[in-house]
């Protein structure tokens, strides 16, 4: 039987239903005419371009293997160009950015009663994502997560994203909880169950919409929802994939 003490989640598709569509044009419409009250001179297409051209360029100017791209420091350089050194202003537009682009946004059904069950039960909890640091702790608060958490590391603060194990040692080291007894549950099999297995931590693959697929990495269980991830967890990882859900 596996002695767990920590469960890290991942963030957006497995405790955060998220659709959203960046490339809408109103998105930059509406940035643009923000943007306007401040200076800036530029209209929604020309934003657009810039903006899509300073990420392609922060991408491939990093020296990570799995580079992160903080959307933050792209409106900081695109502002700068305009003649407007703000930073306040660049990461308000990273917001407003998020805000046009969300189509989706809430919680599966099962997150919160199953966050309770596991935080009553005395296991630290922690997330690790790939995500934005100008939005993704906000919507964690507004989404009443961020009471459940002892530690959420967020991938634009170091500048690489998973399957980086070190995003995972991080985690893991805050908690404190050493890899061996910790679990990991995400829905990326690259990105989650690879990042974690490789400081050798425990991976659950959460598939909620299953599909057949060939893993370069077998996870140590995988659940359709978190209901069967908290089962396996209580159980001691000593159920199979196929005796719940």
């Amino acid at each position: 039987m596996l002695e767990i003490r920590g469960v890290i989640f991942d963030l957006y598709s497995t405790l955060i239903d998220v659709q959203t569509d960046e490339g809408k044009e109103e998105v930059f419409n509406y940035l643009s005419s923000y943007m306007q009250y401040y200076g800036a001179r530029m209209g929604g297409q020309q934003l657009k371009s810039a903006f899509e051209l300073e990420r392609k360029r922060q991408f491939e100017s990093s020296s990570e293997c799995h580079p992160e791209v903080d959307l933050q420091t792209v409106f900081e350089t695109i502002l700068r160009k305009e003649g407007l050194n703000n930073v306040f202003l660049a990461e308000s537009c990273c917001k407003l950015f998020r805000a046009l682009s969300r189509e989706r946004f809430e919680l599966f059904p099962d997150t919160l009663p199953v966050l309770r069950e596991m935080k009553s039960s005395g296991y630290l909890l922690a997330i690790v994502s790939d995500a934005q640091k100008a939005f993704s702790l906000d919507e964690a608060r507004m989404l009443a997560l961020d009471q459940f958490f002892d530690r959420i590391v967020v991938s634009t603060y170091f500048g690489f994203t998973k399957p980086d194990p070190r995003l995972f040692s991080v985690a893991c080291a805050l908690l404190p909880v050493p890899p061996a007894n910790g679990v990991y549950i995400g829905n990326d099999p690259e990105a989650d169950i690879k990042g974690a297995k490789r400081i050798g931590m425990h991976a659950i693959l959460l598939s909620r919409n299953p599909r057949d697929r060939v893993l370069d990495v077998e996870p140590d269980f995988q659940a359709s929802n978190l209901w069967d991830a908290w089962e396996w967890i209580k159980k001691g990882g000593e159920l199979t994939r196929f005796q719940v859900g």
